[in-house]
């Protein structure tokens, strides 16, 4: 796995629900990040995780919630910044379903297909993933949730931010490799 690949599966993992396992494998995630190379990917990783130690767990749970289930302009279900509940939507919806299953995920939780760290572990798994249109345009709503994310949830901001410059980036260099 190469060091995008790794950047990309930690960031999915540390976007997943606070449960007692996510609180019981961030020593595991520190030492992963430790290795990575010194930049804004691995410092907004650092610093969010160090966000989180100063934290009770019970408050971090319900802030996710807060934030994440509860508000939709901050969902992490990626397209619904693009177009709210409507039938473009559904129909990305769909067809990332078709990605999913193209690639031989099983999607194992109950969250839609666009949901951030279930396309977040795709795209760390498949590294062509990028190249499926389903999947760059779900992307864009990161932007946006972002932005939503700055006032109130400056670190959660933080560490979805070189997400974003990591993804262009990606989806760039593969656009390229495919035409050469």
């Amino acid at each position: 796995m190469n060091e995008t690949d790794k950047y990309i599966k930690v960031v999915s993992l540390l976007m997943q629900y606070p449960d007692e396992a996510y609180f019981r494998t961030l020593s595991e995630i520190k030492s992963l990040v430790g290795k990575m190379h010194r930049g804004p990917r691995r410092a907004s990783i650092e610093k969010f995780i160090t966000h989180l130690e100063g934290e009770e767990a019970i408050h971090v749970q319900e802030q996710y919630t807060a934030l994440f289930d509860m508000s939709p302009s901050t969902t992490l279900n990626v397209t619904y910044h693009l177009w709210g509940d409507g039938e473009k939507r559904a129909r990305l919806l769909t067809r990332l379903q078709q990605v999913y299953a193209e690639a031989g995920l099983e999607k194992k939780s109950l969250e839609l297909p666009d949901f951030l760290p279930l396309i977040l572990e795709f795209m760390a798994g498949v590294p062509k993933a990028i190249r499926s249109g389903a999947i760059k345009t779900s992307l864009k709503g990161i932007e946006t949730l972002v932005e939503r994310l700055k006032p109130t949830a400056s670190h959660y901001s933080g560490l979805l931010e070189p997400l974003i410059e990591t993804i262009m980036r990606q989806a760039e260099e593969q656009a390229t490799a495919s035409v050469t």
